[in-house]
């Protein structure tokens, strides 16, 4: 969706999900090539607002991409986390629900039936 802003400018939004953790690599591959393709075409006056369930966990590690990753992550990163930052860094984009400080109930979105461990969606 592309609204239109001041002086030009427009603000993109991008709605998608992404392959799960039990889906081949050659998939997960495919999905994020196209991903990569369609921000190559954004200018640099737009915003782009990228929305969607990425199926990672992206970690806790804020100093190795301060500019994508902030101070309130949780969990541990997972390979479909690594290629959603890669993304991310490419892209100079940042998964802004990580950069806000939360109540520990609302630090997580989803809980895995087998392990009961509790997990935060990246956004």
């Amino acid at each position: 969706m592309k609204l239109h802003l001041k002086r030009g400018r427009s603000a993109k939004l991008i709605s998608t999900y992404a392959p799960t953790m039990s889906n081949d690599d050659a998939d997960k591959e495919a999905f994020y090539d196209n991903l990569n393709s369609i921000l190559r075409t954004m200018s640099f006056k737009d915003r782009i607002f990228l929305l969607g369930d990425f199926n990672a966990r992206v970690g806790r590690d804020a100093q190795t991409r301060p500019r994508v990753l902030g101070q309130h992550s949780v969990g541990n990163e997972n390979s479909n986390g690594s290629l959603l930052l890669q993304t991310c860094s490419g892209h100079e984009l940042a998964l802004t629900n990580t950069y806000f400080q939360q109540a520990n109930k609302y630090k997580t979105t989803w809980q895995n039936l087998h392990s009961k461990h509790w997990h935060k969606t990246p956004g």
